[in-house]
């Protein structure tokens, strides 16, 4: 066996020297790196990963810069790529690691490139679009994907969750955790939409601006992310499908499974690598903050 880094002798003690070293060996890709991405890339970079990927379109914006871990007051704006902010951030921890920062949406050819090169993948958006998108890449390509959301659907009421899709389970639409007018509105040519005719809604021109957003409850969020990542990845037990956090009320919930369903994408798309064409959605993505 490799040398382990003493850094990570306390993680050891909990995982094991084999589950530290499969972490070492580990390629994430996080796509978003901001409110939660920008925790979950400092975990990783934090316990050992040893190839980070980020993919994210976007620049750092004054609206926001208090949520971004990593950003610093006198980062310019613009003209701070977020995943450059990654890039620093994990350095500054651990210039071993093997970083790819890449300033492109997803999907898009980088970013379809680096979910392909990928072990597993964290899910760190906004826009339950792109979720589609990546729900669908991951089982297509076979992909463990953990998806997290923060959420603050009406007054007091706030929190998130942490989905994950793993060894052929439940994806994101046999959960319902997709609103289906905001996938819809993403899919914005006739041609799109007519493939994608199982998703019920209305046109993208109701797709709401993004709701609140605070630095506290995303690093829950990714916290409980990364610790079924970690678990998943080194064997400790196999990471829970679906945790809903509640923060008006202070809870953490394991949910029960769905009933099982004749899911298209787990039934048709799973396994299909190149032949789903996910570069068929290249066009679709919008590039602006």
């Amino acid at each position: 066996m490799t040398q382990i880094d003493p850094r990570f002798d306390r993680s050891e003690r909990l995982f094991g020297r084999e589950g530290q070293e499969t972490l070492r060996r580990a390629g994430l890709l996080v796509v978003g790196a901001g409110g939660l991405g920008s925790p979950v890339i400092q975990h990783l970079a934090l316990n050992g990963v040893g190839k980070i990927s980020v993919v994210d379109h976007q620049e750092l914006s004054r609206s926001n810069r208090n949520r971004y871990v990593g950003a610093g007051h006198d980062d310019p704006i613009p003209g701070s790529a977020k995943v450059e902010i990654a890039r620093r951030l994990i350095r500054l921890i651990d210039p071993s690691i093997e970083v790819h920062a890449i300033k492109a949406p997803f999907p898009s050819p980088d970013g379809l490139a680096a979910l392909k090169a990928a072990n597993y993948v964290m899910g760190c958006v906004d826009h339950d679009g792109i979720r589609f998108i990546l729900n669908e890449a991951c089982l297509a390509y076979r992909k463990p994907l953990f998806d997290l959301a923060s959420d603050v659907p009406e007054p007091g009421i706030y929190g998130g969750r942490v989905t994950v899709v793993w060894n052929n389970g439940f994806c994101l639409h046999c959960r319902e955790v997709l609103t289906r007018e905001d996938v819809r509105a993403f899919l914005s040519t006739d041609e799109i939409l007519e493939n994608e005719a199982h998703v019920y809604g209305v046109h993208r021109s109701v797709l709401g601006e993004t709701g609140p957003s605070v630095s506290p409850i995303n690093g829950v969020v990714a916290s409980l992310g990364m610790t079924e990542l970690m678990v998943g990845v080194t064997g400790l037990r196999p990471p829970y499908p679906h945790l809903e956090y509640r923060a008006h009320l202070g809870t953490v919930n394991k949910c029960a499974d769905p009933q099982p369903t004749d899911c298209y994408y787990c039934r048709v798309v799973a396994g299909q690598g190149d032949n789903a064409n996910i570069e068929r959605y290249f066009d679709l993505i919008r590039t602006e903050d």
